[in-house]
């Protein structure tokens, strides 16, 4: 995937205000279970997991599965590489 496709989803991603608030809500409670994240925002479970999903795959979160507890949280270290690349590719 090119750097491009990479910055694309990447705004995607962050481009919906349920997703915005979901990292949000990761960044204050630095981890959670996906069920938790579903109750919160009163979303069905199938809509909860396709926002995490496009979290994911866009590098904004990752995910620890626990037995069949799957555990959400920030990927700092991809979401800042993402922005810097980006900053560099685009605004320098």
């Amino acid at each position: 995937m090119s750097d491009k496709e990479k910055f694309i989803k990447f705004f995607k991603a962050l481009a919906n205000e349920e997703r915005l608030e979901i990292v949000k809500l990761l960044k204050k409670n630095k981890e959670m279970f996906a069920q938790d994240i579903e109750h919160r925002f009163y979303l069905e479970q199938s809509t909860t997991s396709h926002h995490l999903n496009m979290l994911k795959k866009a590098g904004i979160t990752k995910a620890r599965k626990e037995g069949r507890k799957v555990f959400y949280s920030i990927d700092f270290d991809s979401f800042q590489q993402l922005w810097q690349a980006f900053g560099k590719q685009v605004l320098d």
